[in-house]
């Protein structure tokens, strides 16, 4: 099992302790949400007594009712005695399951009750399937001792509003452990590629990937190690029938539903920016959906991992900046969406091709940023200052006469102390170089920080340089000085 060491723990944990528990696994499509629980419960914890129903995206609730009572009969073979019509019937049902196989068969073990895409089963509780739960759990789990049951989804905004924070529903503060699933960051998917997949590749091409893929371990487990990354990517986005064509639509669709499309706006136009954009200017420039919406959908976004708020540095309530994070959203509709399937279909090795192209080395400098953001836990560890960090954020400052110039801080961290890194992120293929004008735009960044910044406060200031293969030195790194050359090694 690579990665999920941690939720492996906290799921064995909670089997050891003499108490029933509620647990909620939320995390984007693909992540891996079932495959955790299912080999927890099918092959790490056999002493289980484990039931598993998935919802359906396409189905109502009437017929994923009929579903769920099929899921009964296929896990422990026993049939209604009478028509169950009602969720409320289905769960009683269920209970008295339950109990007739612990009886059975003298089960002393945890009972785990397993409902994947909860979401989908009853998105606005028309049919009363959350009511119905929650009174099966406030009556029948909560009074018992041996139970474990696990509500699982990919929409974090969903499980957020109907579970968590929902202060009139059913299953408001009962919630006892919340297991937000993430990608894999940098160093698991090395590990994943190199062990799972058995990929002979150096850190650059784990990044190379990463900037595509992103730690999503579905789409990485699509991979051929036979194949080079371009010849790859090219089957899995630039061909017929290419099995992530049209994961972009998918994935917006399991998510947001008939909502989707607001969405989609949303990254489009951030995507369109590197530096992301203020609240005011999406609303601006998206006036076409109402603020209310419009913030609620940004919310959306940021619960389920696709764009992230980025805060000005000594303005944490203000100028914050939203960008998109996204590997996969960032490299679609870059360079797969504006192709049709006409294009793809008259394509051969197109992405051979534009993978050594200019415009595509000028989009991973892009991507890379973005990568580090979405890492920058390996990095501060990478610098040994985990614990001492105050704030990530950014910093700009627009030239107020033709006698300055303007800075732009892309990375900002602030440590306890009055300590800064300005982080410098270049993506190469060799060592980076310092050339005399690149020395002199980090001297005004420096400068103009000090100034503007933290106004000549007492402080201590350095550049870091964020590279493939490090940076060599010459006068220039001398003279800014670089106080720290981070290597992809250093991190991955």
């Amino acid at each position: 099992m690579i990665g999920r060491k941690k939720e492996i723990e906290l799921l064995n944990s909670l089997c050891e302790e003499d108490k029933s528990k509620l647990v909620v696994v939320h995390g984007r499509r693909r992540i891996g949400k079932t495959f955790l629980v299912d080999y927890m419960f099918k092959t790490h914890r056999k002493d289980c007594l484990f039931f598993k129903f998935t919802g359906s995206a396409d189905q109502n609730s009437s017929v994923q009712k009929d579903y769920f009572i099929e899921a009964i009969y296929e896990w422990f073979k026993v049939e209604p005695s009478k028509p169950i019509d009602k969720w409320h019937e289905v769960f009683i049902f269920l209970k008295r399951t339950i109990e007739a196989e612990i009886k059975e068969k003298n089960h002393q073990g945890k009972v785990i009750v397993f409902i994947d895409e909860v979401a989908w089963i009853d998105r606005h509780n028309k049919a009363g399937f959350l009511s119905a739960f929650g009174h099966f759990y406030n009556t029948y789990i909560e009074k018992n001792n041996n139970l474990i049951v696990i509500l699982c989804g990919s929409n974090a905004s969903w499980i957020k509003n109907k579970i968590l924070k929902d202060t009139s529903g059913p299953l408001y503060h009962r919630v006892d452990v919340e297991i937000p699933l993430y990608p894999f960051d940098l160093q698991e998917t090395k590990e994943y590629l190199t062990k799972e997949k058995r990929f002979d590749i150096d850190d650059k091409s784990v990044v190379d990937i990463y900037m595509i893929l992103g730690g999503v371990a579905k789409y990485l487990s699509y991979l051929d190690p036979k194949l080079s990354i371009a010849q790859n990517i090219n089957k899995l986005f630039f061909s017929l029938h290419a099995p992530l064509y049209g994961e972009y639509e998918a994935l917006f669709k399991s998510l947001f539903y008939d909502k989707s499309s607001n969405h989609r706006k949303i990254m489009d136009l951030l995507i369109s920016k590197q530096s992301g954009f203020e609240m005011m200017e999406i609303e601006k420039l998206l006036e076409s959906i109402k603020s209310s919406t419009l913030r609620v959908n940004i919310e959306e976004l940021i619960d389920t991992g696709f764009i992230k708020p980025i805060a000005r540095f000594a303005h944490a309530s203000k100028n914050t900046k939203y960008i998109a994070c996204d590997p996969l959203c960032n490299f679609f509709i870059k360079w797969v969406q504006p192709l049709s399937k006409n294009d793809i279909a008259s394509l051969i090795d197109y992405f051979e091709t534009k993978s050594t192209s200019h415009d595509y080395i000028i989009w991973q400098g892009f991507a890379f940023e973005m990568v580090m953001i979405s890492n920058i836990e390996l990095y501060l560890k990478a610098r040994g200052l985990s614990s001492g960090v105050k704030s990530i954020g950014y910093w700009d400052y627009t030239a107020q006469s033709e006698d300055e110039n303007g800075a732009q801080i892309d990375i900002l961290i602030e440590y306890i102390g009055n300590t800064y890194d300005i982080v410098e992120c270049k993506y190469y293929n060799d060592e980076f170089i310092i050339d005399k004008t690149y020395a002199k735009n980090l001297q005004n960044k420096k400068e103009m920080f000090t100034i503007h910044g933290i106004k000549n406060k007492k402080f201590d200031l350095k550049v870091v340089m964020l590279t493939t293969y490090g940076t060599k030195m010459n006068q220039y790194y001398n003279q800014i000085p670089i106080a720290k050359d981070v290597k992809l090694g250093d991190l991955v």
